[in-house]
């Protein structure tokens, strides 16, 4: 149930007390991925889940926490403060409107602190979860046979999944692997951090992206996500 194209009345009847967060972020995927990548791939995958369940589904969140990355170009990103006040308050509205859980599906790993000192100061841990995508049961063993190590930004499986929703290759400038991660990437401003990783990606193998398995691990990840909120539909 797509709560933007529901009606209230829906709501009131629906059976399903589970309800979708997707969340991401707009920031810079190089060249090889859209701004909105991270969100884009969350959204999909809740969609498809709720068309799955009969589960509510709410409009994705687009903007997360992207500081690291607010030196390139079309980089939105929300400080902490805001991004945790802004889901603290959907966990309360879900609450408020009869939905018994709250799963926040993101893609992007930059949203994580916020997001659990939102889930810690509505006290709200048996109804609230959140987690990224990668974090399904099962998602990690098939997406390292699938594509071997993916790297920690514009990663060899995202640019896959987002170009088989996309329903296209979007093949970029840069063809190869992406410099290595560093240990101190959390401590770099904005600056230093473009001036290190200059095409935006960490890690990943664009050589290596195939729509194809894009397709195969989408799949995987929303029928995992349909069985964990049919494991809770059950336990009501």
């Amino acid at each position: 149930m797509n709560l933007i194209e529901s009606m209230s009345s829906e709501v009131a009847t629906s059976s399903s007390r589970v309800v979708l967060l997707p969340v991401g972020s707009l920031e810079q995927h190089g060249t090889e991925a859209p701004l909105g990548c991270d969100g884009m791939i969350a959204e999909a995958v809740c969609h498809y889940a709720g068309e799955a369940t009969g589960c509510a589904v709410l409009p994705t969140i687009f903007y997360g926490y992207s500081e690291c990355h607010k030196a390139f170009p079309g980089t939105f990103s929300l400080s902490e403060e805001t991004y945790s006040s802004l889901i603290q308050e959907l966990i309360t509205e879900s609450r408020r409107n009869g939905f018994n859980r709250i799963i926040i599906l993101s893609g992007h790993g930059g949203n994580r602190r916020s997001a659990e000192e939102a889930i810690r100061r509505t006290k709200s841990s048996s109804q609230a979860q959140y987690l990224g995508y990668w974090q399904l049961e099962g998602f990690a063993a098939l997406e390292e046979s699938l594509f071997g190590p993916t790297g920690h930004h514009i990663t060899t499986s995202e640019v896959s999944m987002i170009w088989n929703i996309l329903e296209k290759p979007v093949p970029g400038k840069f063809r190869g692997r992406y410099p290595s991660a560093l240990d101190n990437m959390e401590s770099m401003t904005s600056e230093q951090w473009r001036a290190y990783f200059p095409d935006g990606g960490v890690g990943g193998d664009m050589s290596r992206v195939s729509l194809e398995k894009g397709e195969i691990l989408l799949e995987f990840t929303v029928d995992a996500l349909t069985g964990m909120i049919m494991n809770y539909e059950s336990q009501q």
